[in-house]
């Protein structure tokens, strides 16, 4: 008992540490971002993939999903920055001020301090291009890819939530969850022995 005390002291004494001047950029989704109704420069940080970039004389304008959201949030850097890595399909973590967007056709857009590119894209060798539409045959070759297109992307995300939804009336209405074995004609390790099926 005497122990537990100590070590919740310690604990308590650990986190009462001085905090940082500037507080913590919020990790948040794309959908999140595009949703939040207070954009007065709150500091996030959002990561996701590239989805469009355009460069001009003094600024560099990024679409970026990470798949939480049909839309994406657009960004806007300085075009002072290194933007040799920044191509479509390239994954990247974008730090910075979520502000209120002066164009019409967005919410918000978020005003990058710092973009760090987590995994570089080569666009030529990526199967999915910018602008493209691409028929289902083809997008079923790239099953590791095709979740970043918006049509198999909403077909995940309505999947998603109807399973949820599906699940949480069972879970109400008291119902257990389990999963039962597969019945299969493949045979491995003996498993074929457990049940006998008859016509």
């Amino acid at each position: 008992m005497l122990g537990v005390r100590c070590l919740l002291r310690s604990v308590r004494f650990c986190s009462s540490a001085p905090f940082p001047k500037h507080k913590p950029s919020a990790k948040l989704s794309v959908r999140d971002a595009l949703g939040a109704q207070n954009a007065s420069g709150e500091r996030i940080k959002i990561q996701g993939w590239i989805r469009s970039v355009r460069s001009q004389k003094e600024v560099l304008f990024l679409h970026v999903n990470d798949g939480s959201s049909l839309e994406s949030l657009q960004v806007v850097a300085d075009s002072g920055l290194d933007s040799r890595e920044l191509n479509f399909g390239s994954s990247v973590e974008v730090q910075g001020q979520l502000i209120k967007s002066p164009s019409k056709r967005q919410n918000v857009e978020l005003k990058a301090e710092k973009i760090k590119v987590i995994g570089n894209c080569d666009a030529k060798d990526f199967p999915i291009k910018y602008k493209e539409r691409h028929p289902l045959e083809y997008l079923r070759q790239y099953p590791h890819f095709r979740c970043r297109t918006n049509v198999l992307g909403s077909i995940l995300r309505i999947r998603s939530e109807a399973t949820a939804a599906i699940h949480s009336f069972f879970k109400d209405s008291g119902f257990v969850h389990i999963h039962t074995p597969i019945i299969t004609s493949n045979d491995s390790e003996g498993a074929g022995e457990l049940f006998q099926l008859e016509k």
